[in-house]
């Protein structure tokens, strides 16, 4: 009948976006919930491992007060009767304490309690959400405390990332961390190691080179005793004392050096700002890295998010970030790409500043929503970096243990 407005038909498909966004909302929630439920817990182990190690110490001065005391005693005491002397006063500590046995296991559980609940939210998704998790306590930690805030994948440092000398890494350390992957569960194919910030593999200096590359090859070697799959590093500088060229050559060498000596592991080249005279900031400069090493099939890049569009790859719209990807599937290649670090810059693009930024906050890197349907309302998860994988990216198929997103 004319004059009769027939009434508009709400799209099934927009009615099934809102309703994906309104679950994803409700979801995210959850989530932050639980994080931060997580994030409590921890702080409260902190207080109590600091308590221990207070108590520890007056244990120690108890000790050495009771060696004075000692009535007749002339002669120094030996390592045994310092240690009988030490493990008396725990016992005598302990009994006059409240007992707080099964603390550790109420702990644990509710560790792996709380992973559980959001990784069961996460459903049967092949998304992997992660973060840099702390190693304090045992290198065993990292995986408890990933499973903890719910992550499936994490990034950590197998050894102090800001010292040149480590001790070696102990059988012990080697079972307890194999335990705690048997317990939890937890992927080794998604766990990534970050290389410790002292060493520059590009270097032109003989003598910090070989320093650089010892240290490295110690972190790879932890890696592969831990089972450990890839190892993510920066590629180093030119520090003013040669050209760019030279500078990706010696990266090259480096890689190669490590390669040889070790049995597995894949060396996973970080994408930089191009702050001071870093390498490695242009897809062109990974390429030509990638194209020197002789084992190809042992190495693959690191996106960092930050880094990228610091070093002027603009990816604040999905059109831009698939524009980029495009740049990176022909200069480098996708099937080299492992691992991406996603994570805001402080600086605008181009501003050839290593500086990161919660994800969210202005001068965005990353839209406010999404840049792909793969990288859903991931800002407001955590302010730390975050993780993810999924089986693809843009397009490219691939096996979700090759294409680890941290």
């Amino acid at each position: 009948m004319k004059g009769i407005k027939r009434p508009r038909r709400t799209s099934k498909v927009l009615v099934e976006v809102k309703q994906q966004l309104v679950e994803d909302h409700s979801q995210l929630e959850k989530d932050l919930s639980l994080r931060m439920e997580s994030r409590a817990k921890q702080e409260h182990r902190t207080k109590n491992r600091k308590e221990r190690r207070k108590d520890d110490q007056e244990d120690k001065d108890t000790v050495v007060q009771s060696k004075e005391n000692r009535q007749g005693r002339t002669r120094k005491l030996t390592k045994s009767e310092e240690r009988e002397d030490f493990q008396a006063v725990k016992r005598k500590r302990k009994d006059e304490k409240p007992s707080n046995s099964g603390e550790s296991d109420v702990q644990r559980h509710s560790r792996l309690t709380i992973g559980a609940k959001v990784l069961a939210s996460v459903g049967k998704s092949k998304k992997f959400l992660g973060s840099h998790v702390s190693v304090a306590g045992g290198l065993e930690q990292a995986i408890y405390n990933a499973r903890a805030e719910g992550n499936r994948s994490l990034a950590m440092f197998v050894r102090n990332q800001r010292q040149w000398n480590a001790k070696p890494m102990e059988d012990a350390t080697v079972q307890r961390w194999k335990s705690a992957l048997e317990e939890t569960g937890f992927p080794i194919s998604q766990v990534l190691p970050h290389g410790s910030y002292l060493m520059n593999p590009g270097s032109s200096d003989p003598e910090k080179l070989q320093k650089s590359r010892e240290a490295m090859l110690d972190e790879c070697k932890r890696c592969e005793r831990l089972g450990i799959l890839y190892y993510n590093f920066h590629p180093g500088s030119t520090t003013g004392s040669c050209t760019i060229d030279e500078c990706l050559k010696t990266v090259a060498t480096t890689i190669d050096y490590i390669i040889d000596n070790t049995n597995f592991i894949v060396m996973v080249i970080e994408t930089m700002a191009g702050q001071g005279n870093t390498v490695g900031s242009t897809f062109e400069e990974i390429r030509d890295i990638i194209s020197m090493v002789k084992k190809k099939e042992r190495v693959g890049v690191c996106i960092d998010t930050c880094h990228i569009f610091a070093a002027g790859y603009d990816i604040r719209s999905k059109n831009d970030y698939e524009e980029t990807m495009k740049k990176f599937d022909d200069i480098v290649g996708l099937k080299y790409l492992k691992a991406v670090h996603l994570n805001d810059s402080k600086g605008g693009v181009g501003c050839r500043a290593d500086r990161h930024e919660n994800i969210g906050k202005e001068p965005r890197s990353l839209p406010k929503t999404s840049i792909i349907n793969k990288f859903v309302m991931l800002q407001v998860i955590d302010s730390n970096e975050i993780m993810q994988e999924d089986d693809t990216c843009c397009n490219d198929q691939r096996p979700i243990a090759d294409l680890m997103i941290c």
